[in-house]
């Protein structure tokens, strides 16, 4: 089958997309040609993806329209997949070339619970409600990361062909690697005893300084601990770490660079969430920080209740206070941090694997192409 795939954000493990190249993955190995969209594209080379546009430039949305348009001229799609808004377009193209719609939602735009992609969302909401309800109508599958998400969908159209497709964590993507433990704690200048690994995932607007408190506390305790951080505010919270003397004792990690992220995952003791503020879906960055070795420590927050529970991560409040007592028990109480560590990574193993998620795929795109 021949399958064109739009995407408006980046398509890359470097940009966070785990589950678009998990989905694109997933379309080439059952045999389906695909042929992506996207304003940047970095995947491993596949006989049956290739890249349209994106692959060494950033077009504008326009840009990539044109593209779409040329394509569905050029070649007989059996299907377009579309990520998050990129649907809106996507779901002209099929009208006209009279082919499925397969919509991977990210959120629901309209309404109380929207998310709209610009202010023109705002600025007409009956439209846009209208039109949201019509792609959902229209789709012949609609993927969704959570049951939140679901719920949303289902209010603005019960009738929608929802496939609730749980995301997953991004090793398995990168496969087995052998982690260079020296060379990632060398730039501690002397070996600590324990590695603490934080991230706060965007969006997050407490600011970064209550982490970095934290982290202070944990240090006056256990002087030789050391901090990997994983933000987007790298260079300010440099400069915070400096003001507060605990710069020897912190790596920043950039965003663009998952695989030392993942090499610091596997050599934590403990592992910080900071989850986005006010967000009713789940990041999922969250079942890669489960999928590690090490116990998480994650600051309440409702949106994770299905997944986050007492047996899987050890829960505080917000503070530095609290999230600094919540990583020492991590570190000081060993076989709890065992049993937490081990919870999380076997809800992993049974619910959010590769292997589920690539059958999951291949069974709904099955379907579909039966039912036409």
């Amino acid at each position: 089958m021949n399958i064109l795939f739009i995407s408006y954000t980046t398509v890359s493990l470097r940009g966070g997309q785990v589950r678009s190249v998990a989905m694109l993955r997933a379309l080439a190995d059952a045999g389906h040609r695909v042929d992506l969209l996207a304003p940047l594209a970095e995947m491993p080379a596949h006989p049956n993806i290739r890249i349209l546009l994106g692959e060494d430039r950033k077009p504008r949305r326009i840009q990539l329209r044109w593209a779409g348009l040329r394509a569905t001229g050029r070649v007989s799609y059996d299907a377009i997949h579309a990520v998050d808004d990129a649907v809106f377009f996507a779901h002209r193209l099929c009208r006209w070339k009279k082919i499925p719609l397969v919509y991977d939602a990210v959120r629901r735009f309209t309404g109380p619970a929207g998310v709209g992609a610009s202010r023109r969302y705002r600025l007409f909401p009956s439209y846009f409600q209208r039109l949201e309800a019509t792609v959902l109508e229209r789709a012949g599958c609609i993927f969704s990361p959570c049951s939140a998400l679901t719920a949303d969908l289902a209010s603005l159209n019960r009738q929608a062909p929802v496939v609730q497709l749980e995301d997953i964590p991004m090793q398995p993507l990168y496969g087995s690697q052998e982690v260079d433990k020296p060379t990632l704690l060398k730039r501690f200048g002397k070996r600590p005893a324990s590695v603490v690994v934080c991230c706060a995932l965007p969006g997050w607007s407490s600011g970064f300084r209550d982490i970095l408190m934290a982290a202070r506390k944990v240090v006056d305790v256990a002087p030789d601990v050391a901090f990997f951080f994983k933000c987007t505010l790298r260079e300010q919270a440099r400069k915070m770490s400096a003001n507060l003397d605990i710069a020897d004792h912190c790596v920043f990690i950039p965003d663009d660079d998952p695989k030392t992220f993942i090499s610091a995952l596997d050599i934590a003791d403990a592992i910080l969430l900071v989850p986005q503020a006010k967000s009713r879906y789940i990041h999922p960055q969250v079942y890669t920080l489960l999928n590690a070795p090490a116990p998480l420590v994650a600051i309440h927050d409702a949106a994770y209740d299905e997944i986050l529970t007492e047996k899987t991560a050890v829960h505080v409040l917000p503070g530095s206070e609290a999230m600094s007592e919540g990583i020492l028990r991590t570190i000081q109480e060993p076989l709890f941090s065992l049993s937490v560590a081990t919870e999380g990574q076997q809800l992993v193993a049974a619910r959010h694997t590769y292997s589920s998620f690539k059958h999951q795929v291949r069974m709904t795109y099955h379907k579909l192409f039966k039912q036409e």
